[in-house]
């Protein structure tokens, strides 16, 4: 077996592993690159294999860099079968709709290439091939399964095994700990070759018990100040996770009942998807489906849907709360608001996930004073703060434990999805701790078991 690693390769973005035996080839994941517009021109550039020749694609979750350029896969010719979990199907199609209308949008403004047309979505979605956790699959002289990685909903680890030739675990994202709605992490299986992702391979993140404390305090700042808490949705999971604690926030009357501004199509799409799968629950949430609540809607909740709800945000009074769409800050709704509020020593931007290089959020992150917003240049007067509790990945101290607690440890580690000072971070404390060799791929690297 070998495996080429084209994406996510000292870098955080485009994931996509190209595994190669005597008589099939295969993808794991094939997502785009994402970040500045340099960062972004990558996405055109042609795969490293051809994607004729590609005998299946394997997906570990829904987020853009994980599937944004399986439609151009199959505009550049490939003709095989897409595996995911349902959930994952149900968010990936999501995810490249909207992705699109972006694409589209830029296109027209600025006269940006369009990387795909909007028949190569459809195509993808008629490749999507239902595969749930634990189920072993066949392709060729492979065996095929997922794992659930408690990173998003519906997110898996992948472990592909050559018959007499060894075994390898993609990790995909790796979830954080104790995650409303999500089940934890499965441990990891065995396997001679671990490929894991290390976005915060250099970190750890505050204790999770701590999470819903300083979302409580920041609620009740922003009450007091009569300002906005403004916080930038990663539309998947971290938004419904969010709208989970503020539910049982009020319904326990540690905060008041204050008007909570859903501003992001996509995420109230994907509600709509985690609704469909209770099955899929962690036993906390599957208690409150039981007794007939959703846990995802409450009084205070006003899901703004169109452009015309998204502008009545700001006529309603403060305080308020706003979460909207993107969570890096670098498109969509949010940039609206934070225009707005940026300015206001009232309000607080809560920042709650990943902040890749050259986005705003990563420069409001880094505590940066004057930013550019919709071509304005603002002086950032708001309180700018974060909570790493909510990151959906693993810190290093439970990437590292994941390995510890195998009861069949790899041979050999591989670090990717992470930027280069936190892979090799991640890739000096996994030998450390693990004594196992653990090294960091560089963008076309071939490894062979």
């Amino acid at each position: 077996m070998r495996i080429s690693f084209f994406g996510a390769a000292r870098e955080v973005t485009g994931s996509c592993y190209f595994v190669e035996t005597s008589g099939t080839r295969i993808l794991v994941d094939c997502g785009a690159f994402q970040g500045s517009a340099f960062v972004e021109a990558r996405n055109f550039q042609p795969f490293g294999f051809d994607p004729k020749t590609i005998d299946a694609v394997f997906i570990t979750h829904a987020h853009l860099d994980h599937v944004g350029r399986l439609p151009k896969l199959i505009k550049d010719g490939f003709k095989g079968k897409i595996y995911l979990t349902p959930p994952t199907a149900d968010l990936t199609k999501i995810v490249l709709e909207d992705a699109f209308h972006i694409m589209r949008d830029e296109h027209r403004r600025q006269y940006r290439p369009m990387l795909y047309e909007s028949q190569d979505i459809q195509d993808t979605l008629t490749r999507f091939k239902a595969l749930d956790y634990d189920r072993v699959m066949k392709l060729g002289n492979l065996s095929i399964n997922l794992e659930d990685a408690g990173h998003i909903f519906g997110s898996a680890f992948i472990r592909i095994s050559e018959q007499g030739n060894g075994t390898a675990v993609f990790s995909g994202d790796v979830g954080n700990q104790h995650v409303p709605i999500l089940r934890e992490t499965v441990a990891l299986p065995e396997t001679d070759v671990l490929i894991t992702e290390s976005t915060y391979g250099n970190r750890v993140h505050e204790d999770e018990s701590t999470r819903e404390t300083k979302l409580r305090d920041m609620v009740i700042k922003t009450i007091r100040q009569k300002g906005a808490l403004v916080i930038p949705a990663f539309a998947i999971e971290r938004t419904q996770q969010l709208l989970y604690e503020l539910h049982d926030l009020m319904e326990k009357k540690f905060i008041p009942s204050v008007p909570v501004y859903l501003d992001s199509p996509m995420a109230i799409q994907t509600a709509d998807v985690i609704e469909r799968y209770p099955q899929y629950y962690d036993e906390d949430a599957t208690a409150h489906v039981l007794k007939g609540e959703n846990f995802m809607d409450f009084s205070s909740l006003k899901l703004c849907r169109t452009r015309d709800e998204s502008k009545l945000i700001n006529e309603a009074p403060k305080p308020k709360i706003i979460i909207a769409g993107a969570g890096m800050m670098n498109g969509g709704r949010i940039q609206h608001h934070l225009l707005r509020y940026l300015g206001d020593p009232a309000s607080t931007v809560l920042i709650i996930g990943y902040q890749a290089k050259h986005t705003l959020g990563h420069q409001l992150y880094e505590g940066k004073k004057m930013v550019e917003v919709l071509g304005e240049r603002i002086n950032v007067k708001a309180t700018i703060l974060s909570i790493g509790a909510y990151s959906a990945h693993a810190d290093q101290t439970k990437l590292v434990n994941w390995v510890l607690n195998a009861t069949h440890k790899p041979s050999h580690i591989y670090c990717t999805h992470g930027e280069e000072g936190a892979a090799i971070a991640l890739a000096t404390r996994m030998t450390q701790k693990t004594n196992i060799p653990a090294d960091v791929p560089r963008f076309g690297d071939t490894i062979t078991l």
